[in-house]
């Protein structure tokens, strides 16, 4: 009867918490937090048995990150994503390190603490990209890209971690030892999940039973975890470990859609359960030192991401974004605290400032990432007088030899991914001239071998748009999915340039809205345009002429443009 109340009560939390999050427009995990410490401060401690079952979050968590994870989006961003992430782990571990060391706090516990603040959060990240429209941009593909390799960095971090309470114990063989237990059951769950799980899943996904496909999947995962637990390796892991195998079969989409709503459940559990290890009182007494830690912590990762960024070539506002998008500690800190405290490594005082520094950093990531383009302009401004710190936030990289000059009359587009590339097509078989404009060094590559007129640069920065001659030019086409860049470039335009023509992409409705009261001269929205092929092929097939069909679609064009 107690478990049941407790579940009760501890559910009971999660929904208002839910609630409470979304009515402030902050990630759903911090309202599960706070609603957790609220409960927790109040919930007898035979009440708290039920929190036994958050554990089940920490391995559906794991799961379904691993089932995510998308080796294509970390192909196009290889190098800095790899190498760029592995370096900001290392540099914001010791920097913060050394802080926290120097505030008086023991070694072990400030290296668990450091190395938890290094990471981000992958679901907030991703949710405030997507909620700007921005994954489509460069700054988004880097930021997601470096996620990913911040996931994978929790494998030797959780290999690692159980070593640290043996100090002085032979630490050597002991690392020695957990790196080849990892590395044979890393091994054996690769060879499983080429030669065993996907024939299993794929059996199981003809029978067309979603019921055995969520049972399947779930036991993979609760299989795996018991497998790795076996060798002294953390049960998350394991089931990281049987995400990422399961993330390279065909069937992965339908496993993330089928485990997501259990997964959602017991994830929602486990961060109210966070809540339950924060003491108000611990917080109150500590307040000044978990402000002090967090802004330390988002100062020193902004600029530690920001330096790796311009050092790999994304420099400016992407470099800026990518800084400020991944300054916030991410849920997987909970997990390292979590485990960390079960190994009595850190003490529930310790726990409870871990995880208050991360709440923190978590609310304001919203509005850290709001100040982006402000930030960007004004350090652009102040930094106009030398040139050399100056290039740091400038975006710009100057090519006028590859460019054609005395260009008149001509084309421009500002980013040649799915949209700009067909354009460019369209244009190069009319022979209508035409320059591009595009951030992404790869795409500057592959353009440049095929003698296409091409700038690498930021269109939003102006010395980019008048290396490109936009005051001489016929249009300029904005193919870029940004709506933020949209509107500084549209700005600049019809400033110096007011009668050269703005066709731009909306990318969604909302978009759709902005870029007219902006009074852009053509807008294209391809899921709409799509949307009206669709439309028109139906009623070609039901028999209709070719006056019904125009009406209807002049009636779609109408509806959609009020």
């Amino acid at each position: 009867m107690e478990i049941v109340l407790g579940l009760f009560l501890i559910v009971l939390a999660a929904v208002a918490g839910g609630v409470l999050a979304k009515f402030l427009k902050l990630p759903s995990l911090v309202g599960y937090i706070v609603m957790g410490i609220v409960v927790g401060s109040v919930l007898p401690e035979n009440l708290k048995s039920a929190s036994s079952l958050a554990e089940i979050g920490i391995i559906l968590l794991l799961f379904s990150v691993g089932v995510e994870l998308s080796f294509d989006r970390l192909s196009k961003f290889f190098k800095v994503a790899v190498f760029g992430a592995l370096i900001q782990i290392v540099l914001v571990t010791v920097i913060s390190y050394l802080f926290l060391v120097g505030f008086g706090m023991n070694p072990t516990m400030s290296l668990i603490l450091s190395v938890g603040f290094s990471l981000s959060s992958t679901a907030v990240c991703v949710k405030i990209l997507s909620d700007r429209g921005e994954t489509g941009t460069i700054h988004g593909g880097v930021t997601v890209a470096w996620l990913l390799v911040q996931d994978l960095a929790v494998i030797p971090i959780m290999v690692i971690l159980p070593i640290l309470g043996h100090a002085g114990e032979g630490v050597a063989g002991l690392v020695i030892l957990s790196l080849v237990k990892a590395t044979l059951v890393i091994s054996a769950a690769i060879v499983l999940g080429k030669l065993v799980v996907p024939y299993i899943i794929h059996f199981v996904a003809e029978a067309n039973s979603r019921e055995l496909l969520l049972l399947t999947s779930v036991g993979i995962a609760f299989g795996t975890a018991a497998g790795t637990s076996f060798f002294g390796i953390s049960p998350a892991l394991g089931a990281f470990l049987a995400g990422i195998v399961i993330s390279e079969s065909q069937e992965h989409h339908a496993i993330f859609a089928e485990t997501r709503p259990l997964r959602d459940l017991f994830v929602a559990l486990f961060f109210v359960t966070m809540g339950f290890l924060v003491t108000p009182s611990v917080v109150i007494a500590k307040l000044p030192l978990i402000i002090a830690v967090a802004l330390m912590v988002v100062i020193v990762k902004v600029a530690v991401v920001f330096l790796i960024s311009v050092l790999f070539g994304y420099k400016g506002r992407t470099g800026i974004a990518n800084s400020f998008g991944l300054a916030q500690v991410g849920e997987f800190a909970f997990v390292i605290f979590s485990t960390a405290l079960g190994l009595r490594l850190i003490s529930a005082s310790d726990t409870s400032l871990g995880i208050s520094v991360t709440l923190f950093t978590l609310i304001i990531a919203p509005l850290i990432f709001d100040k982006v383009v402000p930030f960007w302009r004004w350090t652009r401004g102040v930094t106009l007088k030398w040139p050399p710190l100056g290039k740091l936030f400038s975006s710009s990289e100057k090519r006028e030899e590859d460019l054609k000059n005395g260009f008149s009359d001509h084309i421009i587009i500002c980013g040649y991914g799915r949209v700009g590339k067909w354009v460019g097509k369209a244009l190069s078989t009319f022979d209508i001239p035409f320059v591009v404009v595009e951030y992404n060094q790869n795409v500057v590559n592959e353009l440049t071998e095929g003698g296409i007129s091409v700038l690498y640069g930021d269109p939003t920065e102006p010395e980019v748009l008048e290396a490109v001659g936009i005051r001489q030019a016929r249009a300029v086409i904005l193919a870029i999915p940004d709506r933020i860049a949209q509107e500084t470039l549209i700005t600049y335009v019809q400033t110096v340039a007011p009668n050269v023509k703005i066709i731009s992409r909306a990318h969604e409705d909302r978009d759709w809205e902005k870029l007219r009261t902006l009074r852009v001269d053509k807008i294209v929205q391809p899921e709409f345009e799509a949307a009206v092929e669709i439309v028109r092929s139906v009623l070609v097939s039901k028999g209709k002429n070719k006056d019904e069909i125009s009406e209807a679609v002049k009636s779609l064009r109408v509806s959609h443009s009020k």
